[in-house]
């Protein structure tokens, strides 16, 4: 039998998807003019429609300012979602991964991409009617960032979330309204250059609209750039969280990928415990009061060893591993949506 063409047979900057999946694009109006936004929709090849799929709405990485290794992370996850699939639950048989083409900083400033993020959820799922089988979000450093946040304003809408190294600004003074990259693990890790830790600070600085001065930023330390904009739109907040829980009794299970070396990591963490705490509060509120232990268990967190959104080519086995514990759940929620009996439900 002849092999499948693997993306370990390409160099991951010539990734072609076409020749991967089958692939559509489309082009959505948005709703105050200008150019249309473009989505791309990947599927598995020669694979019929059926209803009641899962949809993946990707959000790539670079920072808010480039669009590095979108077709390469795409075809690597999106390859190991599908290879997981078994006769008994074909979870992955009609997905869709769609990978949003959001509009970049400096040109455009936030909320920009959050826009285009929610743009492209709400007519993939209302328009035309994918997600039936679970809908999920899935987001990569700077993409991360825009993952929570769009998770965060389409509570109603999302069944798990997927975030690896987001790029989240840390309060410098809650009464003064200032956000900085600033954190333990960015002085830690200033050396690295995978990220450098300079460019993540041009990259929050083109992301919020603030100028660069380089007469005045030449002797700032690391982490002293400040903005007044919360690129996170609230998300760091646990009250927002809440607020926003109205239309569901829990909040969606977090996989959250962090990695040590990585100058983000304390961003991750930080993320981590005002998402538990929200988790907390939201079944207090709707009585799950069975809620604490399930709750938090309902986070997913992995801190991988080799740096910045590098574990997907420097640790096959744990990539492996985090792909496997999303995949469980995603074929939870498909089960479930597709009033799927399996072999344990039999028994009951």
């Amino acid at each position: 039998m002849k092999r499948a063409r693997s993306i370990d047979d390409m160099d991951a900057a010539s990734i072609s998807l076409k020749s991967l999946f089958d692939e559509e694009i489309i082009f959505i109006d948005r709703p105050n003019g200008g150019d249309p936004l473009q989505v791309i929709l990947l599927k598995k090849q020669n694979t019929p429609n059926k209803s009641k799929a899962p949809l993946i709405l990707h959000i790539h990485s670079g920072g808010f300012t480039v669009r590095v290794s979108k077709n390469a992370f795409s075809a690597r996850i999106f390859s190991a979602l599908l290879e997981m699939d078994d006769e008994k639950s074909p979870v992955m048989e009609s997905a869709t991964w769609a990978i949003v083409v959001y509009r970049l900083a400096p040109d455009f400033i936030y909320p920009a991409a959050t826009d285009d993020c929610l743009l492209a959820l709400n007519h993939l799922v209302h328009t035309m009617g994918l997600g039936e089988g679970g809908i999920h979000v899935s987001g990569l450093s700077a993409g991360g960032t825009l993952a929570i946040e769009t998770t965060m304003k389409s509570l109603d809408l999302v069944d798990t979330f997927y975030v690896d190294a987001p790029m989240v600004p840390l309060s410098v003074n809650d009464q003064k309204n200032e956000w900085s990259m600033d954190s333990p693990s960015f002085r830690r890790y200033a050396y690295t250059r995978l990220p450098s830790v300079t460019w993540l600070e041009w990259s929050l600085k083109a992301y919020t609209g603030v100028e660069t001065v380089p007469d005045l930023e030449n002797d700032l330390s690391y982490g002293a750039i400040t903005t007044s904009v919360d690129i996170t739109g609230g998300a760091m907040t646990v009250s927002e969280w809440v607020k926003r829980s109205n239309s569901t009794d829990l909040l969606p299970p977090l996989f959250l990928v962090t990695s040590k070396g990585d100058p983000l990591q304390y961003g991750g963490l930080e993320f981590k415990g005002v998402y538990e705490q929200a988790m907390q509060q939201v079944e207090a509120k709707n009585n799950k009061h069975e809620s604490t232990a399930e709750g938090i268990s309902k986070i997913k967190h992995f801190d991988t060893s080799s740096g910045h959104c590098s574990f997907y080519l420097f640790e096959p086995s744990v990539f492996q591993h985090i792909m496997k514990e999303w995949y469980d759940e995603m074929r939870v929620v498909w089960e479930r949506k597709n009033h799927v009996v399996t072999d344990f439900d039999g028994l009951l």
